[in-house]
């Protein structure tokens, strides 16, 4: 039998195990108060061969006003971050279907000032941001494939799902106003 790579064919078993566990996983959002759907990763549907590793070593810097809308007394707050990014990503198969595992580690230094009550402080803050997990499979569209077969595939339309999970790993002190930990 020869085996079709267009992304939409599957064993039964493999279509039915795959549609229990995308309903289960839209059931378990529902339970949770505290997600968020909202993530810009374009890259994280990628159809790669399995068993596939990259390390991404990404630099941001960060320059601009602080809106803290009332909430503190602080005025006129200005910041420069720069926040560098070490990446892992792995790629694997999943019930037969491509899906990537990626870690990311953020180290962020950053100068703030502003004015609180008449004074003019200035904070420096440098550490670890909180780590992030993201586990990305292709639904549909992208097939498992080893390094042969993906030299002759051809992308179609592909359709995805992934969760991310937020760590709070990031540098926190409950005393200071300004922190890279969301903790």
């Amino acid at each position: 039998m020869k085996k079709r790579f267009d992304g939409v064919h599957g064993s039964p078993s493999e279509m039915r195990l795959l549609h229990y566990l995308a309903f289960l996983f839209a059931i378990s959002l529902c339970s949770f108060d505290a997600l968020h759907g909202q993530d810009l990763a374009p890259r994280a549907y990628l159809i790669t061969p399995i068993h596939s590793n990259a390390v991404t070593l990404s630099y941001a810097f960060y320059s601009g006003n602080l809106n803290f809308d009332g909430a503190v007394p602080i005025t006129d707050a200005t910041a420069k971050t720069s926040v560098s990014l070490f990446n892992y990503s792995h790629s694997l198969r999943f019930f037969g279907r491509t899906a990537n595992f990626l870690a990311v580690l953020p180290y962020g230094v950053g100068n703030f000032q502003g004015t609180v009550v008449d004074a003019p402080p200035k904070a420096y803050r440098s550490g670890l941001l909180d780590s992030a997990f993201r586990f990305s499979v292709n639904l549909m569209g992208g097939p498992a494939m080893d390094v042969q077969d993906f030299s002759r595939w051809q992308q179609k339309t592909l359709l995805g799902i992934s969760l991310k999970v937020v760590t709070p790993t990031g540098q926190y002190d409950p005393t200071k106003l300004i922190n890279f930990g969301a903790n």
